[in-house]
C-alpha cells in the first residue's frame, strides 16, 4: 500500500514494501533492523568504519555495569535484529551537558518536542516520507486497510527496566482510551466512521487492531503522534499505570485522594505527565529526575535502557544529561542566546526583529543558525470566542460582518513594518502560497486597511449606537468590551496586539490586551472552562500538512479557539458534556472531514477537503495579520548532527523528527 498524506505526494520509504493486491490497497509491510537503518538525521555513505574499540555505551554506564548496578548493554536493548538504527551525519562520542531554556512551568509542549517525540512510526527529518520504523518494528495492513497488525521490538524496555510488550498496547487501547471517564469518546486514531477499533493481542509482541470501515490515515497518523494528548499506543507503562485506574486498583480513588487530588482522574493525568512525574517510566532517550513544574531548572538524564542506536551499533543518545532554565522573560532568554548559553533553540526570541542582534553576536557567542521552514500559514491568527458564556456577546462575535468590520479595521501592513521587520505580508488564515491549497482571494479576503469600510461592516452587524467616548454599545446598552489573551509564547504578539486594540479604538470596539500565562492561557480557554473572550496564537497548518492540521478551517479540536464547545461536539460526535451543536455549514464540514479518511483516492480525499476550505473562506472565523517568513534557529558551534535546514510543524513534534538523540558535543 502506498500510504499517501492528504494534500501532497509525499515519497514513500525505499523500506517500504509494496506488494500489489486489489481492493482499496496492497499489503506493506514496514520494517527495519540493525542491518538496514532508516534515512533519518543524514547519510553514512562517507564516513569512516567506526573504530572497533569505540565504546557502545556511554562511560557512566559501563561503571554500573561494572558496579553490578545495572543489566549489560545486550540485556537492555531489544534484540539484535530489532533494534532502531538512527543514521546521521557523524558517529558522535558521549558526554556533556546540554543547556536549553523553557518559557515557563506551563512549557511542557517544548519538553515533549525535545526529548518525547517517539511515535509508533515516523516521519523522515524533511517530512516528505512517512511510515519510516519507530517504536514499533513493522506495521502489516490487510488489502482493505480495516487490519493493521502492530510487530513490537522483542527486548525493548521501559526506562526502569521492565519489558515492553503487547500488554501495553492493549492496556492503552482498552483501558485508557476506551475508559469513557478519561475520555468522552474513542481518540481518532482508533475510530473508522461511528465505531471504535477491536484489539486482538496476537501474541507477547504483536497486535491486531480491526476496524469496520477502511482506515486510511492510520500509518500516517502513528507516524507522528507522541505527546500525551494525543492516542499514542506506546505511551502508558502498564506495570505502572495501571495503579491509577478504578478499573486496575480498587484503591485508585484512596490513593489520589492520600496524594491530595480530589478525583482519580487529575491524579491520572498528573502521573501521567513525565515530565512533572520522575517516577513515570518512558521510552524516551532522557528521563526527567528535576521536574517541570518543580524549581528553576528542569533537568533529565540519561535512559540507560534506551532502544535506539547508531551505525556503529553504539547505544544513544550521546548527551549525558539535557537542563533547560525556566525563562519567562523573553529578553533574558534572548540575552542567554546571545552569550552563548543555550546549545539549541528555534522558537520563543527567535523572532525577525532579535535576529540582527543574534547575527551580530554569533562569533562572540561561539554559535550559528540553522534555517527553519514554516509549515504555519500565519504569524498569528486571533480568535473570537464564538461560544462565550455571554451570548450576547457570542452572538455579536458570531456576526459576519462584525468579524469582517474588525478585520478591516487592521493595519496589517504597520504591523509588518513596525513589529516584524517588514518581513511577510497581510494574510488570513489560509493555506500557504506553495501549497496546492493556495486560494489567493481567501489568503487576501477583507486584509484592504480601510476604516470606512469596517465601519460600514460593524454598522451591518447592528452596532450603530455609541458611548459618549465614541465606542459602540451592544444591544442591551453596555459598552462592546472585550480583553484578547496573549501569551508569551512569541513576543511579538503582545505589541502586535496593542496595534490591533489602537485599530479597533478607532472603529469604537474597546479590546483590552490581557497578557497571560500559558498554563491559564489553557486552562481559560478549554471547552469546560470557557471563560476567554477572545484571544491569539499562531496559524498552525498551511504547508505539507493543511489536510492533518485543521483547528483554523473549522472547529475540529483542543485548538480551535474560535468555537471550543463547537469543537467538542465534533470530537465526541455531540455526546461531550460540554458540546455545543454548531450552525449546518460548520456540520457539513465535520461530515466531510470524517469522510476523508474512508477515502482510498489521495484526489478524492483532496476535493473532500477543498470543499471544507470553501466553507472556512465562506464562514471567515478567525483574523489573520501576517504571512510566515523562514525562520532560523540558534545552535552551539560544537553542537553536531542538527540539520541545517528542516520544517517546522508542532504536528510532528520539531525538532523532535530530526533525532535529537543523535546529536552530541565534539571535543
Amino acid at each position: 500500500m502506498q500510504h499517501t498524506s492528504p494534500g501532497r505526494a509525499p515519497r514513500i520509504s525505499r523500506r517500504h514494501l509494496l506488494q500489489a493486491g486489489g481492493g482499496m490497497a496492497a499489503l506493506a509491510t514496514l520494517s527495519l533492523t540493525a542491518c538496514e537503518a532508516d534515512d533519518g538525521g543524514g547519510t553514512t555513505d562517507d564516513q569512516a568504519a567506526p573504530d572497533p574499540n569505540r565504546p557502545l555505551e556511554a562511560p557512566e554506564l559501563t561503571e554500573l555495569v561494572d558496579a553490578g548496578d545495572l543489566p549489560p548493554l545486550e540485556e537492555r536493548l531489544p534484540a539484535e535484529a530489532d533494534r532502531l538504527v538512527i543514521e546521521s551525519a557523524a558517529l558522535g562520542v558521549y558526554g556533556g551537558v546540554y543547556h536549553g531554556a523553557v518559557a515557563d512551568q506551563g512549557d511542557s509542549p517544548w519538553l515533549e518536542r525535545v526529548i518525547g517525540h517517539e511515535p509508533l512510526l515516523r516521519y523522515d527529518p524533511n517530512l516528505d516520507e512517512f511510515g519510516l520504523p519507530g517504536a514499533l518494528r513493522e506495521v502489516t495492513v490487510n488489502d482493505t486497510a480495516t487490519e493493521f497488525t502492530l510487530q513490537m521490538r522483542e527486548g525493548m524496555k521501559w526506562s526502569d527496566g521492565e519489558p515492553v510488550t503487547s500488554e501495553d498496547i492493549m492496556f492503552a487501547i482498552n483501558d485508557v482510551f476506551y475508559d469513557a471517564d478519561l475520555y468522552a469518546t474513542p481518540p481518532g486514531l482508533l475510530m473508522s466512521g461511528d465505531a471504535p477499533c477491536e484489539a486482538e493481542q496476537v501474541d507477547e509482541f504483536a497486535v491486531k487492531l480491526t476496524f469496520a470501515q477502511p482506515k486510511g490515515d492510520f500509518i500516517e497518523e502513528i507516524s507522528r503522534v507522541a505527546n500525551v494528548v494525543s492516542a499514542n499506543l506506546l505511551l502508558f507503562p502498564k506495570h505502572y499505570m495501571e495503579q491509577f485506574l478504578p478499573s486496575q486498583n480498587p484503591d485508585a480513588e484512596d490513593i489520589a485522594e492520600e496524594a491530595g487530588f480530589g478525583n482519580w482522574v487529575d491524579y491520572w493525568v498528573d502521573r501521567r505527565d513525565w515530565w512533572n512525574n520522575p517516577e513515570r517510566p518512558v521510552l524516551t532517550p532522557w528521563i526527567i529526575t528535576n521536574p517541570l513544574n518543580e524549581g528553576n531548572v528542569t533537568v533529565a538524564e540519561r535512559n540507560p535502557y534506551y532502544w535506539k542506536v547508531d551505525s556503529g551499533g553504539a547505544q544513544l543518545p550521546y548527551i549525558d544529561r539535557l537542563e533547560f532554565e525556566v525563562i519567562q522573560e523573553e529578553e533574558v532568554m534572548l540575552l542567554k542566546a546571545v552569550n552563548g548559553e543555550l546549545d539549541f533553540h528555534s522558537r520563543h526570541f527567535n523572532s525577525d526583529a532579535n535576529k540582527p542582534v543574534l547575527a551580530e553576536a554569533r562569533e562572540t557567542g561561539d554559535f550559528r543558525f540553522v534555517d527553519v521552514q514554516p509549515t504555519s500559514m500565519n504569524r498569528m491568527i486571533i480568535a473570537l470566542n464564538m461560544n462565550h458564556q455571554d451570548e450576547e456577546l457570542a452572538e455579536i462575535f458570531r456576526n459576519k460582518d462584525f468579524r469582517v468590520g474588525l478585520s478591516h479595521a487592521i493595519d496589517r501592513q504597520d504591523i509588518i513594518d513596525t513589529v516584524y521587520q517588514r518581513q511577510g505580508e497581510p494574510w488570513q488564515a489560509a493555506p500557504h502560497p506553495d501549497s496546492p491549497f493556495y486560494d489567493e482571494e481567501f489568503a487576501k479576503q477583507y486584509t484592504e486597511f480601510d476604516v470606512d469600510l469596517a465601519n460600514s461592516h460593524l454598522d451591518a452587524a447592528g452596532l450603530t449606537e455609541k458611548d459618549t467616548d465614541g465606542f459602540r454599545l451592544r444591544p442591551n446598552g453596555e459598552r462592546l468590551r472585550f480583553s484578547l489573551d496573549v501569551t508569551n509564547t512569541f513576543p511579538e504578539w503582545a505589541p502586535a496586539a496593542d496595534l490591533v486594540s489602537q485599530s479597533w479604538a478607532a472603529v469604537g470596539v474597546d479590546m483590552q490586551v490581557n497578557p497571560i500565562e500559558r498554563s491559564l492561557f489553557y486552562d481559560r480557554k478549554g471547552a469546560a472552562a470557557n471563560e476567554h473572550d477572545a484571544n491569539v496564537w499562531a496559524g498552525d497548518g498551511g504547508l505539507k500538512i493543511e489536510m492533518l492540521e485543521q483547528r483554523w478551517w473549522f472547529p475540529s479540536g483542543g485548538e480551535s479557539n474560535f468555537a471550543m464547545q463547537w469543537a467538542e461536539y465534533y470530537t465526541t460526535r455531540g455526546d461531550g458534556e460540554n458540546a455545543v451543536e454548531p450552525p449546518e455549514e460548520t456540520k457539513r464540514q465535520m461530515e466531510l472531514a470524517r469522510q476523508i479518511p474512508l477515502e482510498p483516492d489521495p484526489e478524492a480525499q483532496q476535493e473532500l477537503f477543498r470543499e471544507i476550505l470553501q466553507i472556512a473562506k465562506e464562514q471567515f472565523y478567525v483574523l489573520g495579520i501576517a504571512l510566515p517568513t523562514p525562520g532560523y534557529a540558534v545552535v552551539k558551534n560544537n553542537l553536531q548532527n542538527v540539520a541545517e535546514s528542516f520544517p517546522d510543524s508542532w504536528l510532528h513534534m520539531t525538532p523532535g523528527h530530526i533525532d535529537p538523540p543523535s546529536w552530541f558535543f565534539s571535543e
